[in-house]
């Protein structure tokens, strides 16, 4: 994303990559090499077109990857499942 303020995709990508962490899935690893891959696979574009849909795309995967660590409660990377009430 060289036409891009490097910077700022810089940013997004720690960010990006700090929530993916926190993503509670076996496949945790998976995801974070995905991110990584096509983070690499779209670094040279130019297009400001294509810069810019690729950033809206990082955008709305980050939003997610920050819902689902919110869900998780404490932002830990294994969600906790709690019955309550009897099991006579």
């Amino acid at each position: 994303m060289a036409g891009s303020n490097s910077a700022q995709v810089l940013l997004l990508y720690r960010r990006i990559l700090k929530a993916a962490k926190l993503f509670p899935s076996v496949k945790r690893g998976a995801i974070l090499d995905d991110i990584k891959h096509q983070f690499r696979e779209h670094k040279a574009l130019s297009d400001p077109a294509q810069v810019k849909h690729e950033l809206g795309v990082a955008l709305r995967s980050l939003g997610e990857l920050e819902q689902y660590a919110r869900m998780s409660g404490t932002g830990s990377s294994e969600l906790a499942v709690s019955l309550k009430g009897s099991c006579d």
